[in-house]
């Protein structure tokens, strides 16, 4: 049986998604969903080559974002994700990232095609929630645990195994970098060298991971990190 991959391109700036940044790549994504909809049933001039349609802020492109499901569904991610607020999606978190992964998925080749990486921002947001989430509560994503705020994650999440990037419950070089709001993974590797507070690396299969009490530990004394308010 094949495996999905969603990567994001360790080359892209991993510093913190804004949510103008997140309102464009949704809208873009939206857009070249409908491209791939509409080619594949031959309706007017649409052709997959042409990508995305590009990003114009106006009202009315704006409200046809925060109308989508896909808003809908990542709005509470990226206040969780990007600024630390405790704010839980409506639906099941299975269904949320599953969903969400899906809408990636259909769209990564089309970007990937036109070289525009539409998804970026919106894998980043992902990414960055579910590294919070061990980082908060140290819970095996893919076995699953006993958190209050996140019931429905007794079981793990399915999608997780989508997300080669994605650690089941250490935090990769690239989650950690996403959590430090720094621009690249050098800065992470780097840290392993530092002859003060030297950043330990552990490695599992492939992988290099940190273990969530060293990350926390080292993430305390970086400006880019924004600690989760849990009041």
């Amino acid at each position: 049986m094949s495996k999905l991959n969603i990567e994001i391109d360790p080359k892209q700036d991993l510093k913190p998604v804004s949510i103008e940044a997140l309102t464009a790549s949704i809208y873009s994504a939206l857009t070249a969903l409908q491209i791939l909809t509409d080619s594949s049933q031959n309706k007017g001039d649409c052709d997959v080559s042409c990508g995305a349609i590009e990003w114009f802020e106006t009202p009315e492109t704006i409200e046809f974002v925060r109308k989508s499901a896909m808003w809908l569904l990542l709005e509470p991610l990226w206040l969780y994700a990007e600024k630390g607020e405790l704010v839980r999606p409506k639906d099941h978190l299975n269904d949320v990232i599953g969903d969400l992964l899906k809408w990636v998925c259909a769209i990564e080749a089309i970007s990937e095609y036109s070289g525009e990486n539409v998804h970026t921002p919106i894998l980043k947001v992902i990414t960055k929630f579910l590294a919070r989430l061990k980082l908060d509560y140290q819970i095996d994503l893919s076995l699953g645990g006993d958190v209050k705020r996140y019931p429905d994650l007794s079981d793990g999440l399915v999608g997780i195994s989508w997300l080669p990037q994605v650690s089941d419950k250490n935090l990769t070089i690239i989650e950690l970098a996403l959590l430090a709001g720094v621009s690249n993974i050098r800065s992470v590797r780097n840290a392993q060298y530092d002859k003060d507070n030297p950043l330990v690396f552990i490695k599992t299969g492939k992988n290099v991971e940190v273990e969530i009490d060293v990350a926390k530990h080292w993430l305390a004394k970086r400006r880019g990190f924004v600690a989760t308010n849990h009041e």
